[in-house]
C-alpha cells in the first residue's frame, strides 16, 4: 500500500496558463462538412469546454480556379466559432489545389492567396499554421525538403506580419513518422528559426504509454531549438488515440490456432504478460486475441529470467515493433527454456525503447533486425530487400492450417527463416501474396536447437496502434497533463467526431461518435478542464514507481491532485484524514470514506488538497 505526498504549490515556482488563452485545442474538418454538422460540432466542442479548433483553410476550396475566390464555407465557420466562443486555427494550405501544387513552385499564387486569408479575417482569426506535416510527401506531391519549407515558410511569415501584424505563425506540425526532428534542423540551418513565432510538432504515442516517450520528445525538441538560438512557445497541433474495433485482426485468426497446434489449453494453461516499470513496458491487454485465455500472470522482466516454463508457458508481449533491447535476454533465455512466446503484431523488436540521461525516459530507436537472430526469427519488406512487394493482393492459409478463415488486409511486412538453426521449424499460419510472391505474414516457429521453445509471430501492424474506447479515455487526460507540465502551451486532440467510414485506425480518432453521441475521452477531456481550467498554474508531475502524480493550483486558489498508475491498480492510504473531495475520471463524484484510494489508469482528481502527506518508501 502506498502513501503519497501532497504537498502546497508555491505560486513563484509555477506557470501560469493564461485565462484569455486556453491551452485545449481539437482537430476538426470543419470548413469540409455541411452546414447544420459544422455548426452542431462546434456546439459539441463548446459544450466540451474546449478553447481552440484547428482546422483546414483549403486552398482548393477558396480558390478553385485561379483568380475565383470562394470564402463561403470560411465565413460562415468563422462566424459560428466566434458565435460558440471557439477560437479558430486555420491550417494554410489545407488540400492544395493543382494551380498551386507544390507552393514552393508556385510562390505568388500561394502568396496571394495567404494574403487574402489573413487579411479578410484580420481581427477574427491571430493564428496560423504553414502547412500540415511538410515533413511528409502529402503536402508537395514530392519528396519534402527542409530548404523548400525553409524559403515557403520565410515568405509566409513576411506576407502574414504585413497583412495582420499582431497574428502568430506557427511552424508546420511536424509528423510522428520518419525523422521529423532532422527534417526541423533542416529548416533550422537553412535560417528560417527566425519566420515563425510558435513551434510546433505532433508526437502521438502509437501503443507506448505517454509517461515512457512524450517528456523526452518535448525535451529534445526544445534542446534542438535552444542549439540554434530559438526561444519561442511550443505547441502540439495534434496528438491522439484510434479506438478503431479491429485491434490485432491478424492475431486473433492465426494465434489461437497455433496455440491450439502446440496442444495448448485456455482452462489449463496460464499467459504471462510483461508488466515492467523500470523499462515502463507491458504488454497491456490481450483480450483483442485471446479473449477466452484468462489465466494470466503478470512479470517483470526479472521474474521473467528465472520463472518455471511449467507455470507459465506461454508469454505474450504487446503487438508493437518497439522493446527495450536491454531486455532481449531475458526474453531469449524464456524461449531457450522451452517457453512459447507470442509476438501478435508489426515487426518484433524493429525499434529499441532505450533509457535516455534521465531515468524512467526512453528514446525510440531503430534497430531493424539487430535482435532477430538471438531468437531465430527473420523478416523481409520492400524497404529491406530488394523484390519484395510493397503491397499483397490476397491473404492465404499455409499448408498446416487447411481451412484457416482469413481476413485479407494489404500488407507489406513478411517472415523468413534466415536465421534458423539445428532441426528449427518455420511453420506459415497465414500467406501474403502478390503474383509469384507468397511469404508468411504469420508463422510458428517450433525451435528445436540452442532454443527449445516456439514463437507465434504475427507481422501486419494494421489495428496495433488502436486502443479501447476506455483506454482512449485513459490516456488523453494523461497526454494533456505530460505536456503541459513541460511547459507547452496548447495541445490539440486529434479530432473531435470520429469519420466511422471504416473500422479501420484514421476513421475512429474522435472523441465523440459520427452520430455525435459521446465517448468516454470525451467526457475525460471535459473533466480534465473543468479541473484545469484555463488560468490554471502549469502542472508538477511526480513519479512514485508506477504511479504519477500531477499538482497544480486552479485560478481560484484551490489546489488539485491527479493521481493515475501507467499500468494495473494500486492503492494508497493517506495519513492523517482526507482533507478533499475525489472526482473519477470522468468527473462524478467518489466519497472517499476512511479506506484507502484506488488508483488505476485512469485519472482520479482530489480537489483541495492542501495537507501534506508522508511520501511512500520507493
Amino acid at each position: 500500500m502506498k502513501r503519497l505526498l501532497f504537498s502546497g504549490l508555491l505560486a513563484a515556482a509555477t506557470l501560469t496558463l493564461t485565462a484569455a488563452d486556453s491551452p485545449y485545442g481539437v482537430c476538426a474538418h470543419l470548413n469540409r462538412m455541411p452546414p447544420e454538422e459544422m455548426k452542431q460540432e462546434l456546439a459539441g466542442i463548446a459544450r466540451t469546454g474546449i478553447g481552440f479548433v484547428r482546422t483546414d483553410l483549403d486552398w482548393s476550396q477558396v480558390e478553385p480556379e485561379p483568380g475565383k475566390w470562394n470564402f463561403t464555407r470560411w465565413d460562415a465557420l468563422v462566424g459560428e466559432a466566434g458565435r460558440q466562443g471557439v477560437k479558430v486555427l486555420p491550417i494554410l494550405g489545407g488540400e492544395l489545389p493543382a494551380h498551386g501544387k507544390p507552393p514552393f513552385r508556385n510562390l505568388e499564387r500561394w502568396l496571394n492567396y495567404v494574403e487574402r486569408c489573413v487579411s479578410r479575417y484580420k481581427g477574427r482569426i491571430d493564428c496560423y499554421e504553414v502547412i500540415n506535416e511538410a515533413d511528409c510527401d502529402r503536402p508537395w506531391g514530392e519528396k519534402p525538403d527542409p530548404a523548400n519549407y525553409a524559403a515557403l515558410l520565410q515568405a509566409t511569415y513576411r506576407t502574414i506580419k504585413k497583412a495582420d501584424p499582431r497574428a502568430r505563425v506557427l511552424f508546420t506540425g511536424v509528423s510522428d513518422f520518419g525523422r521529423p526532428m532532422e527534417f526541423v534542423e533542416g529548416v533550422f540551418r537553412a535560417g528560417a528559426g527566425d519566420s515563425f513565432d510558435v513551434m510546433n510538432f505532433h508526437p502521438y504515442q502509437w501503443r507506448n504509454v505517454p509517461e515512457s516517450q512524450l517528456p523526452l520528445r518535448i525535451r529534445d525538441l526544445k534542446a534542438l531549438m535552444k542549439k540554434y538560438g530559438i526561444d519561442k512557445p511550443v505547441w502540439i497541433t495534434e496528438i491522439g488515440n484510434s479506438s478503431a474495433p479491429d485491434r490485432f485482426l491478424l492475431a486473433r485468426e492465426t494465434v489461437p490456432p497455433a496455440l491450439k497446434k502446440l496442444g495448448f489449453s485456455p482452462e489449463r494453461d496460464t499467459v504471462g504478460v510483461i508488466a515492467d516499470d523500470r523499462t515502463l513496458f507491458h504488454t497491456g491487454r490481450i483480450d483483442d486475441y485471446l479473449p477466452e485465455w484468462k489465466r494470466r500472470r503478470q512479470l517483470t522482466f526479472d521474474e521473467l529470467r528465472t520463472v518455471p516454463v511449467a507455470d507459465c508457458p506461454i508469454l505474450a508481449l504487446p503487438g508493437r515493433e518497439g522493446f527495450p533491447a536491454s531486455q532481449i535476454g531475458a526474453v531469449a533465455e524464456y524461449v531457450r527454456r522451452g517457453g512459447t512466446l507470442i509476438l501478435p503484431g508489426g515487426f518484433p523488436f524493429y525499434f529499441d525503447f532505450r533509457e535516455s540521461e534521465t531515468p524512467g525516459l526512453f528514446r525510440t530507436v531503430q534497430i531493424d533486425g539487430q535482435l532477430l537472430p538471438q531468437l531465430h526469427l527473420g523478416q523481409e519488406a520492400f524497404w529491406l530487400k530488394p523484390g519484395v512487394p510493397r503491397t499483397t493482393a490476397a491473404t492465404e492459409a499455409g499448408e498446416e492450417f487447411p481451412g484457416l478463415v482469413l481476413t485479407h488486409r494489404p500488407g507489406m511486412r513478411f517472415l523468413n527463416g534466415a536465421n534458423l538453426k539445428g532441426n528449427d521449424r518455420l511453420i506459415p499460419i497465414a500467406y501474403g501474396v502478390n503474383g509469384n510472391y507468397r511469404m508468411p505474414i504469420a508463422a510458428l516457429y517450433r525451435l528445436d536447437s540452442n532454443l527449445r521453445g516456439n514463437i507465434i509471430v504475427a507481422v501486419d501492424a494494421a489495428g496495433t496502434d488502436s486502443v479501447t474506447e476506455k483506454e482512449q479515455a485513459q490516456l488523453l487526460p494523461r497526454e494533456y497533463l505530460l505536456a503541459l507540465s513541460e511547459g507547452v502551451q496548447k495541445v490539440f486532440n486529434y479530432r473531435f467526431r470520429a469519420g466511422e467510414w471504416n473500422r479501420g485506425r484514421e476513421a475512429h480518432f474522435g472523441i465523440v461518435r459520427r452520430d455525435f453521441s459521446d465517448k468516454p475521452a470525451q467526457k475525460a477531456y471535459a473533466a480534465l478542464i473543468r479541473n484545469c481550467p484555463p488560468g490554471s498554474s502549469r502542472p508538477e508531475i511526480t513519479s512514485y514507481g508506477n504511479i504519477r502524480q500531477a499538482r497544480w493550483s486552479r485560478p481560484d486558489g484551490v489546489e488539485v491532485t491527479a493521481l493515475w498508475t501507467v499500468h494495473g491498480i494500486q492503492t494508497f492510504q493517506p495519513e492523517g484524514g482526507i482533507p478533499y473531495r475525489v472526482e473519477t475520471w470522468d468527473g462524478a463524484p467518489q466519497l472517499p470514506g476512511k479506506g484507502p484510494l484506488r488508483v488505476t489508469p485512469s485519472i482520479l482528481y482530489l480537489i483541495g488538497t492542501g495537507r501534506q502527506y508522508h511520501a511512500p518508501s520507493m
